[in-house]
Order: structure tokens, then C-alpha cells, then sequence
């Protein structure tokens, strides 16, 4: 009998696909902040999935958009990979988007600070059941 291929997931695809990431890819929700948490860079995929359409501001300090209760953590990654300890994260986070409601997103964060001069985060939304 002969042996199946598996086909990598799309999550899988998605993941490699930004680990080999030089340009932000419109196409792809990604945010490039600088070691103070701000805003360098959002691709209008990134703005299209936090609800900011078009040219509606968007505050600078990502900071802002997180909920209160997973600052810490993300506080605790970025500050080391400001110091280039740490290379990559990952997170389960509440954001606000542009109208307001707080929505789950998972986001993988790698640090492209000597490359690019900032960190790459990549949103990943999470459907409730």
C-alpha cells in the first residue's frame, strides 16, 4: 500500500510562511512595532481584521489595543527581545479593534530587531465555538 502524503495544515503554511518573512506582506495581518510597542508598520490585512478601514487612525502605541490583564506577559517577551535574548513568542490576547469590542486573536511575535529594526507580529483571529 502506498504511503500518504500529509499536506501541512494551513496553520502550518501560515506559520513558516512568516517565519521566512522579509517583507510585510499586504495579504498577510502582520504589525511591525518598534522595542517601545509602537505602531511602525500595519498591512491592510492587519488593518481590515482590527476593523480600522481605511484611512480611520489607528493609535500609534500598541499598547493601547491589548486588554489590561495580558500587558505583563507581553510587557515581560518584548522587553527581552529588546535586549535580543529572545527570538520569538506567542500569544493568546484580547484586542480592541477599531469599533470598540475586545476580540481573541493568537499572536506570534519574532524579533527582527537587528534586520528590520522592529518586532514582526503576525495576528491569527480565534472563532469562539
Amino acid at each position: 500500500m502506498p504511503a500518504k502524503s500529509l499536506k501541512p495544515s494551513s496553520a502550518s503554511l501560515a506559520r513558516k510562511r512568516f517565519q521566512r518573512e522579509e517583507a510585510l506582506d499586504p495579504h498577510l495581518p502582520m504589525l511591525l512595532i518598534n522595542a517601545n510597542g509602537d505602531i511602525q508598520h500595519i498591512t491592510p490585512a492587519a488593518r481590515t481584521l482590527l476593523e480600522y478601514p481605511g484611512k480611520q487612525p489607528l493609535d500609534p502605541c500598541f499598547f493601547t489595543h491589548v486588554h489590561s490583564r495580558n500587558l505583563q506577559q507581553i510587557w515581560h517577551d518584548l522587553a527581552a527581545m529588546a535586549r535580543a535574548r529572545k527570538q520569538q513568542a506567542s500569544w493568546l490576547l484580547r484586542l480592541r479593534t477599531g469599533r470598540g469590542h475586545w476580540r481573541w486573536f493568537q499572536v506570534r511575535a519574532r524579533n527582527l530587531i537587528r534586520d528590520r529594526g522592529g518586532i514582526l507580529l503576525l495576528l491569527q483571529p480565534l472563532q469562539l465555538a
